[in-house]
């Protein structure tokens, strides 16, 4: 991305690096999906792998990398980077630049006050449940609102903020999730304003610069567009997201470097009511359809308590607390959101988890 003439929003890395244990040993497994068996080599083929890495602790499982990428090339997160904003919403409430995130969104952005927004907190939009009108349930759909967004991010046809003050209510906020991008990119505008910092600057002040990443990474935008993405458009590393669902994993903390209260990971990780309740994924591995959803966060249907950054077109950072384990994907699959891409996804993820640590 930093080599198609976009504006790179830099964020820098700092101080020494977080060292991963390099693999001990080749590791490979087999998994059942659809009715039929599969080796790992299989899916990553099928799904149009461009990078994949296991993590157990500090220690690396796997790490592989196909069609040209390698282990410096940064990775497009789409909205792997929502549930960054998730962590850094969190510091900035620790730190009182956000006094709670039942605030009115209006308190830090009153120009929203006309808009669908106007009766919207900082929690409902944590949750995607803001209650405007956006319809982001078919990326190919031609009036799929991610339509609107995608023009304003990449080619400044509208500021983002205009966007979000062109945004009407459609229901009530609070009451059900519906996944928005809007919902996020609004949650960064109030960053920026509660913290008086850009995005990019206030994610390398507290997490980039601290958390022992290997290499700087960065937002892309439009060269017109004046403001910072924060629901897509952050580029990284694996080992860098990696690191990144480490600290998650542990409840904030990296070796001897705290980031964030272990209440607030566990806040963001719990789903609130029925409508963010993760369901069981069946005999066939529905998981797609059976996901709950927290502050950012999928939850994944199961004992382990497994959590998820994702992105379209296959992107993700898989977490599980209970076995140790961190797995990220970068993909370029042909269809941005297809069902049984996810299922197969996550599948093989539970399948890896059990195996490395049974």
């Amino acid at each position: 991305m930093d080599k198609l003439g976009f504006e790179l929003d830099w964020v820098y890395r700092r101080g020494e690096v977080f060292i991963l244990k390099e693999p001990k040993e080749i590791f490979t497994t087999g998994y059942t999906f659809g009715g039929k068996h599969y080796s790992l080599e299989d899916y990553f083929k099928r799904n149009f792998v461009l990078g994949f890495l296991i993590l157990h602790d500090d220690q690396v499982i796997l790490e592989k990398y196909f069609h040209g990428a390698l282990s410096r090339s940064r990775f497009i997160s789409n909205s792997v980077v929502k549930s960054f904003i998730s962590i850094l919403i969190g510091i900035a409430v620790e730190e009182g630049k956000i006094k709670n995130v039942n605030d009115p969104v209006t308190q830090y952005l009153p120009y929203l006050a006309n808009s669908g927004f106007r009766e919207v907190s900082i929690k409902d939009l944590l949750q995607m449940s803001s209650g405007v009108q956006w319809d982001e349930e078919d990326y190919l759909k031609p009036g799929c609102d991610f339509n609107r967004y995608v023009p304003a991010w990449l080619r400044g046809e509208t500021s983002l903020k205009d966007l979000a003050v062109s945004c009407k209510t459609k229901e009530k906020p609070g009451e059900r999730f519906q996944y928005k991008s809007i919902d996020t990119e609004v949650l960064g505008q109030v960053l920026e304003a509660a913290t008086g910092m850009p995005l990019n600057k206030y994610l390398e002040e507290k997490l980039w610069g601290r958390i022992g990443a290997e290499n700087n990474a960065f937002f892309c935008r439009g060269k017109t567009q004046p403001q910072t993405p924060a629901a897509v458009g952050f580029n990284a590393t694996l080992r860098d997201y990696g690191r990144f669902g480490l600290m998650v994993m542990n409840n904030g903390k990296l070796a001897s470097q705290k980031f964030i209260d272990e209440r607030w990971i566990q806040d963001s990780t719990t789903p609130a009511g029925i409508s963010w309740q993760p369901q069981s994924a069946g005999p066939n591995d529905e998981f797609s359809e059976n996901m709950g959803y927290g502050y950012q966060w999928w939850l994944i249907p199961g004992d382990d308590h497994v959590f998820m950054a994702l992105g379209i077109y296959g992107q993700a950072i898989y977490i599980n607390p209970k076995r140790r384990i961190v797995i990220v994907q970068s993909s370029a699959w042909p269809n941005p959101d297809s069902q049984a891409n996810w299922d197969e996804m996550i599948k093989v993820m539970e399948t890896i988890a059990r195996k490395v640590n049974p």
